[in-house]
């Protein structure tokens, strides 16, 4: 089979309902992916860097806002935004009033992308 699909409703939450094993469910090998759902005022996203593992990362926020802390600098959160943070910076996300729903995804830092675009 040259594809697969989830709806990410029928995936059984993780850690407290709060993530939800995209990678895992569409068995995927290349690069990593969960899907993030945080309560307002949830202190459950620890401050962390991605060295022991080697992964890049990119963010991409779907519902609600949050403060995204990179190596001390803070930003807002907003659906549709995209935040790309390298393996060596600390990254910490506190989710907003209303909450804060968003994708993860994680590959080795340093791979080259030989796609078309």
């Amino acid at each position: 089979m040259t594809y697969r699909f989830i709806d990410v409703q029928e995936l059984e939450p993780l850690f407290h309902g709060r993530v939800r094993a995209v990678r895992k469910a569409l068995e995927i090998k290349s690069f990593g992916v969960n899907e993030f759902d945080l309560a307002a005022g949830s202190t459950s996203y620890p401050e962390h860097d991605e060295l022991k593992t080697g992964q890049d990362e990119l963010f991409v926020v779907l519902e609600g806002s949050g403060t995204m802390t990179i190596d001390g600098e803070s930003f807002e959160l907003l659906p549709g935004r995209y935040v790309y943070v390298m393996p060596e910076s600390k990254r910490h996300i506190s989710p907003g009033s209303s909450g804060l729903r968003y994708v993860a995804f994680g590959a080795p830092a340093g791979a080259e992308h030989g796609g078309r675009i």
